[in-house]
């Protein structure tokens, strides 16, 4: 996470004392990890939105292809209306068929 060494973290420490206190220093110290975690959680939340944002688009795409294909496949398997006359029957229609 945070490229820093022992020396690094070490100057860090004095300061923070220096500066706080050792009195103020354990609770500015819960204070800051409550902070990261914060930060965590949110940065979790956001990837886990993202993802799921993701994967609604690609869900979109593979409808959208799913709906396409029945569509083209509807317009090839054109039947015929249901008032259409019937060829060989004379005037009788659909409907009348199936009422027979």
């Amino acid at each position: 996470m945070l490229d820093i060494g022992f020396s690094e973290f070490l100057v860090v420490i004095v300061l923070a004392v220096l500066v706080l206190g050792p009195d103020k220093l354990p609770e500015a110290m819960k204070d800051f990890a409550r902070f990261i975690k914060k930060i965590k959680k949110m940065w979790s939340d956001a990837t886990s939105d993202i993802t799921r944002e993701l994967e609604m688009e690609d869900m979109k795409e593979e409808v959208k292809k799913y709906k396409d294909e029945l569509n083209k496949l509807q317009n090839e398997t054109k039947l015929p209306d249901i008032n259409t006359p019937l060829d060989g029957m004379g005037s009788r229609n659909m409907k009348d068929f199936l009422k027979w």
